[in-house]
């Protein structure tokens, strides 16, 4: 098997040189001393070219040392980052390279632009006074109730007179949620004249015609709208316009305008003020948004010296999906990159761009779905400064590795007359075949036209949910081409509309698999249960609360819970024992025996037992999975957030409430989990790929307005507030454009999904109107309707699907898939719990040297230095939380640069680059006064360090010791082969006086004994062992026997 795999892969290999864009792609990978934007179409294997890039770096040794450290690979999820860095080291591993480019590679960031962000206000956020403990949060509805509670008086920006006079038109709540909106910046205006005077002459010389028989009522509506605004001082909000007739509607917007736009500039005015102010809110209680993190990495680097701290960090970035990165984030990738030397912001000043070879992004205007259409526009500038300024050379991926040749056709005669590069449309990227391809099919699935045209039209989507069903049920996979039930999607642009087409395929008895149903956290019962249950065991009086978690997770009938009430709500509490008899009863005593249980248990054994004795996994089990998918996997990633929190050292009212404030943050897709086709949104679709997709509804009313609620912010360089549709009038062209070439980008995605099979099912007949197919429809998008531009292509497509031997021929030799990859499709039924469960005795358990290390100086719940240094980077708390810490941790990171091979000068160099950025300069100084010293006497660590043949700083270690494992990182170790000599050495940056040396070794032997240990096991050599005390420049070698001493009384406890 492993020998097929090989030669598939030299097979492929051997394509590649062949493709269309070799000559880009071979220029991506191997010339990394340049900057790129890549524009890559769907399917054009960008992950690859990214990841072989990587590997490119990786094989020159002295290169990957220096550079992998430094590599942030930024992407749009986690699961993304997760995957693209498991691919990058498995090439690395399948490239034989030597174990500390594997260290090395080890250290890269791979993951989103927030938790970069959260990276760097982790080691410089205290240059914005940011609290030691930084929570994210998606739901701050008692957040943001408590802060507007707070609010004494908003707007004092405005002035007196400007601020009155607003509040006379909006309530002051309407502009406080304006406010409360994150997507969009409000900008402070200057300062804002008095007022203006509206003249509405034009409005009353309008004269009533027979198709305008409101406009007298539009007067006197308006009357008496000025009799209270000049002659009284009460609340005056906008009036409405009593007609739609278009003449006088444009009067009547033309004569308010003047005092629009003032309020508007107001309005935003007091929102920046708002937003300002409630970000200082939720910093002061610990609480912290998506948004927060990346416009707070973006002010420490309009701070100059942070700013040269950060970029001597020597960052090279690689952005992912750049379609799909707003202004702010891209300020911060681009900022990271420049040189130490420069000034202002790149995209003002021009000067000083990105260092060559340290920011390439890889992205496709195309598949521009998600973000506004500004941020579009923004993203297709910043390609362009790149490329005019040479700041980055453009390259273009357009052979797809997806789509078969049927599909590939269809894509390029289709989109090349919507995505036109007219009017803010996107360029389309005509795509190239890969060699080799498949034939692939596209398929025309006639609906007909023999239905009760009276229906309504959820009826009549129900009947084409139900036809579509059966055909693919007669069709079946041999000629869908699709493997198996999993590699078939139904993709739709409305959640609302999988709903009939899951209901269709069960009736068929085809499995299926609803992706988009729990689009947030909150709409997956695991989730909702588990943090209602908690909730309650943090406040037993939450009578509110406790209902829910009777009724929904326990199934206790309305009329139970009334019975037991009598109208008094406060009787459902688990505080005391409640007396009497019946299903509420005993579920509210086992609720309070639960609770009482809890206290004296550690965070995650509390949520076991919860998990228990409430039997929320086998009620999770009655779910149907076809609706929720595997519930209680989503609950077992629930019990290990709930580990990781203990580790974090959280409370379980902490825990409860981290559950609580992410009730609305947007759930990852997963992979499929089971042998069943997928529903899924065309919006989730993205990034993912199947063997056939279905594109059902294309002639069903997407109605994209929704229902709007004002006063509305229009996007724009200072957003514009709209309170009322009129508002809206002289815009709503431009947004019907902006909505309608989305949806275009959108199914510029849906239809490039499919690897071997296409389907469209044509349905005009069922949702034709009174003027024939409307506007807001997949089919208008495509231009195909009727006498549209590409009607013919769609008339053309066959109407029936047939199986390919040359397609199952393939299906058959493909590399077979990591057996991890397939984990995920066991169901729990299969028994995989059981097995794993008898096989969990042979999980080794880790320990970890700095666990035998004593507490900081400071008391605090963080980790101590050793322990922070230990630690994944993604298990670390956002913020060191003392400045003891944060100064060891200094000290480490500036000693790991050092080159103990080269000249002292150099070393000298490397403290003067590092020095700017310790919590404390002063000692910085004096301590490395005192270690230059040391250097130099007789017996200080020249010495051994100019004997030696192999000098590593930070080397981790791994020695496994019969269940156990130690694991830790030695600060520096030096090798002589002559003498089979080791030496590891631990920097120690604690306070102490020189003549209190020996209490530092007393704190630090068991640490050491265990050090001292496992390398002596690994290199079966003569170890020797030392702490060096900064403070004191002092270091103190401990003896072999008194830590062979040691390290027997420890092991006694393994």
């Amino acid at each position: 098997m492993g020998n097929d795999a090989s030669r598939i892969r030299a097979r492929r290999r051997s394509q590649m040189r062949t493709i269309a864009d070799e000559t880009a792609r071979q220029r991506f990978v191997r010339e990394l001393d340049r900057n790129f934007s890549v524009i890559a179409s769907a399917g054009s294997g960008k992950t690859r070219a990214i990841t072989d890039r990587i590997l490119e770096i990786a094989k020159n040794g002295p290169r990957a040392l220096e550079w992998l450290p430094q590599l942030v690979v930024v992407t749009y999820t986690n699961r993304a980052a997760d995957e693209m860095q498991q691919r990058t080291r498995q090439l690395i591993l399948e490239a034989g390279l030597p174990l500390e480019t594997i260290e090395a590679f080890g250290r890269a960031f791979f993951g989103t632009i927030h938790a970069f962000c959260m990276k760097l206000l982790a080691t410089h956020g205290h240059r914005l006074g940011l609290p030691a403990r930084l929570e994210t949060v998606t739901d701050d509805d008692d957040l943001w109730n408590e802060f507007v509670q707070q609010q004494g008086q908003i707007g004092q920006s405005l002035g007196e007179e400007n601020r009155r006079v607003l509040l006379r038109l909006m309530q002051a709540r309407q502009l406080m949620e304006l406010a409360r909106n994150q997507d969009h910046d409000f900008n402070t205006s200057p300062a804002l004249e008095r007022c203006p005077e509206c003249d509405f002459s034009k409005v009353e010389a309008a004269i009533e015609t027979a198709q305008a028989t409101n406009i007298p009522k539009a007067k006197t509506q308006l009357r008496e709208w000025l009799r209270r605004w000049r002659e009284s001082e009460e609340f005056a909000p906008w009036p409405m316009c009593a007609t739609t007739a278009k003449d006088f509607t444009a009067r009547w917007r033309e004569a308010f305008r003047p005092l629009r736009e003032w309020a508007s500039a107001c309005a935003s005015c007091v929102a920046a003020e708002v937003q300002r102010n409630y970000r200082e809110f939720r910093l002061a209680h610990g609480a912290i948004t998506y948004s927060d993190q990346v416009a707070l990495a973006g002010e420490l680097l309009r701070l100059p010296d942070v700013a040269r701290r950060i970029r001597a960090k020597n960052y090279r970035v690689m952005l992912d999906e750049a379609q799909d990165t707003d202004p702010q984030q891209f300020f911060v990738l681009l900022e990271i990159t420049r040189s130490t030397k420069a000034g202002g912001e790149w995209l003002e000043v021009q000067q000083s761009p990105p260092q060559p070879g340290h920011f390439s992004m890889v992205g496709d205007f195309q598949q521009s779905i998600y973000r506004d259409p500004a941020d579009l526009n923004h993203y297709r500038e910043l390609h362009r400064t790149l490329i005019e300024t040479r700041a980055a050379e453009e390259l273009k991926f357009s052979v797809t590795f997806r789509l078969d040749q049927a599909q590939l056709d269809f894509v390029n005669d289709m989109f090349a007359n919507i995505l036109n590069n007219a009017e803010g449309q996107v360029e389309f990227v005509e795509l190239n075949p890969r060699p080799e391809i498949l034939p692939g099919q596209i398929v025309r699935f006639e609906l007909g036209d023999d239905f009760d045209a009276s229906l309504k039209e959820t009826q009549r989507a129900r009947i084409e949910a139900q036809r579509l069903a059966k055909w693919i049920c007669e069709t079946g996979l041999a000629k869908l081409r699709a493997r198996c039930w999993r590699e078939v999607a139904v993709l739709c642009p409305r959640k609302g509309w999988l709903g009939p087409i899951r209901d269709a395929l069960l009736e068929q008895q085809i499995p299926v698999e609803v992706q988009s149903e729990s689009d947030r956290q909150a709409e997956h019962p695991a989730y909702a249960w588990l943090t209602a249950l908690l909730a309650i065991m943090v406040d037993p009086n939450a009578s509110y609360e406790i209902v829910g978690v009777l009724r929904e997770v326990f199934g206790i009938s309305d009329d139970e819970l009334a019975r037991f009430a009598k109208g008094d709500g406060y009787k459902f509490q688990i505080e005391r024992k409640t007396s009497g008899r019946g299903i509420v009863v005993d579920t509210l005593n086992l609720l309070r025996r639960l609770r009482e249980t809890l206290p004296h248990q550690p965070l995650f054994n509390a949520v076991r037992e919860t998990v228990r004795m409430t039997q929320l996994r086998e009620r999770l089990r009655t779910l149907p999975r076809e609706e929720f998918g595997d519930s209680v996997n989503e609950l077992e990633k629930l019990l290990s957030a709930a580990a990781s929190a203990e580790g974090r050292q959280e409370s379980l009212a902490d825990f409860a409430l981290t559950l609580r404030r992410n009730f609305d943050k947007i759930r990852e897709t997963e992979p499929a989990q089971a042998d069943a086709i997928q529903l899924i949104t065309a919006h989730k679709a993205k990034g993912s790929e199947w063997d056939c997709v279905i594109v059902p509804f294309l002639a069903r009313e997407a109605r994209l307005g929704g229902n709007i609620r004002y006063p509305l912010v229009i996007p724009g360089g200072q957003p514009f507030i709209a309170f009322d549709r009129s508002d809206r009038a002289d815009l709503e062209d431009d947004m019907k454009k902006v909505q309608r070439q989305e949806m275009e980008r959108l199914l510029y995605v849906a239809l490039t999904r499919a690897r071997h099979t296409l389907v469209l099912a044509l349905d005009a007949e069922f949702f034709r109107g009174k003027r024939g197919v409307l506007s807001d429809t997949q089919l208008k998008w495509l231009q195909a309707d009727a006498k549209e531009p590409n009607s013919q292509i769609i008339s053309d497509l066959p109407d029936e699907a047939t199986a390919c031997e040359l397609t199952a021929a393939r299906h058959r030799e493909r590399v077979p898939d990591l057996v991890a990859d397939n984990l995920g499709v066991l169901r729990l039924e299969t028994g995989w719990v059981d097995i794993a469960r008898q096989r969990a005795a042979s999980i080794i358990e880790t320990v970890t040297p700095s666990q035998f290390a004593p507490t900081e100086e400071e008391s605090s719940e963080s980790p101590s230095v050793e322990e922070w240094i230990e630690l994944e980077p993604e298990l670390r708390p956002p913020r060191i939380d003392n400045p003891a810490k944060r100064y060891g941790v200094w000290w480490h990171d500036f000693a790991e640069q050092i080159d103990w091979r080269s000249e002292p000068k150099k070393w000298s160099e490397t403290f003067e680059r590092n020095v700017a950025e310790s919590p404390d300069v002063a000692r910085s100084r004096r301590e490395w006064q005192l270690l230059q010293k040391h250097i130099e006497s007789a017996d200080g660590l020249l010495r051994i360090l100019r004997d030696a043949d192999l000098v590593r700083q930070e080397m981790p270690f791994f020695w496994k010791m019969n269940h156990k494992c130690l694991e830790g990182i030695i600060d520096l170790a030096s090798f002589n082969q002559k003498t089979n000599a080791v030496f590891i050495l631990d920097w120690k940056t604690n306070r102490i006086a020189a003549d209190k040396i020996e209490v530092l070794r007393e704190l630090y032997r068991s640490q050491m004994a265990a050090y001292w240990q496992a390398v002596l096991e690994l290199t079966k050599g003569r170890v020797s062992t030392a702490v060096y005390s900064t403070a004191t420049g002092q270091l103190v070698i401990y003896g072999d026997d008194e830590l062979s001493e040691e390290w027997r009384r420890l092991s006694g406890n393994f």
